[in-house]
């Protein structure tokens, strides 16, 4: 491909800053080729492309991390960690600014336009009935956690089978919350007549750490996947690399589970009691 060519793999690795701007400008441009291309269904297509583009980048980064993996003597988490740290800010980055992309397009397009456009990421359930009466909710609970819990399997597996596989699931979890934080700012404030982008940065603010906490824990199934699914083919079988990279990568699957856990709790927890999330909910139906 030519867009990573433009700037060296090296950049990413010393600066991981640099992945926010390339989420941003790959979902731009993902998002307007799929509209040139494909304009009767462009919204799997923009994810498609979006995630197409970086996968060079998160291929070089993963692939040289297997390598340091393979010579490591320990076998510990923290050292698997920090081994892969930074995959790890590259991925986070690059899965805020996609998400960001989606967002402005979503808050700024017309209704139409974006939900023609968006189509597939707007269709998307995203809990807008929940009532709110109690501080933590043991079936709301479990619902997301069954739900995300199957998209941490996806991620882990796609990525084990396809290398970075992992990276479309991420892609498409990037792209849903963005066009739906996007949309929902949009229509609250068309019907109290306030500023979108304002409305977009209190949901932003509000669901931004169970958020994080659980695309991080996608994030470290999909590194966990990508390295297993390179290492274990790589070294020979039963020898001592091999048997590390696949204790490592199995205990942090199981931590990755553990982060979204927390996740899922926090989500729980904010459903139930931000009275400005659930009011922007409410204005934004009112504004349909």
């Amino acid at each position: 491909m030519v867009l990573e060519r433009i700037y060296p793999i090296e950049l990413l690795e010393k600066n991981p800053f640099y992945a926010l701007l390339l989420g941003a400008a790959y979902g731009t441009i993902g998002i307007g080729a799929a509209v040139l291309l494909f304009p009767e269904d462009p919204a799997i297509v923009a994810v498609a492309f979006t995630a197409l583009m970086m996968y060079p980048s998160i291929n070089a980064i993963l692939r040289q991390e297997e390598a340091i993996e393979a010579q490591n003597d320990e076998i510990r988490l923290m050292t698997f960690m920090k081994d892969h740290q930074n995959s790890f800010k590259v991925y986070s980055l690059w899965f805020i600014g996609t998400l960001l992309a989606f967002s402005f397009f979503a808050l700024v397009l017309p209704a139409l336009a974006s939900n023609h456009i968006f189509e597939n990421q707007v269709n998307v359930l995203y809990g807008a009935g929940t009532s709110g009466k109690a501080a933590f909710s043991q079936s709301l609970f479990m619902s997301i956690l069954r739900n995300n819990s199957g998209v941490l399997m996806l991620s882990f597996i796609s990525a084990f089978v396809f290398g970075e596989g992992g990276i479309f699931l991420l892609t498409w979890n990037a792209s849903v919350w963005g066009t739906i934080f996007g949309n929902l700012a949009k229509t609250a404030a068309l019907s109290t007549d306030k500023n979108p982008f304002v409305y977009f940065f209190l949901v932003l603010m509000t669901v931004f750490p169970h958020m994080i906490l659980e695309a991080f824990s996608y994030i470290m199934a999909a590194t966990a996947g990508g390295v297993i699914s390179k290492g274990l083919f790589k070294e020979k079988l039963f020898s001592k690399p091999w048997n590390r990279i696949l204790y490592n990568t199995l205990a942090f699957a199981v931590f990755a589970f553990i982060v979204l856990l927390i996740a899922v709790a926090v989500e729980t927890y904010v459903l139930g009691n931000a009275e400005t999330y659930r009011l922007i909910i409410q204005q934004s139906f009112v504004g349909r």
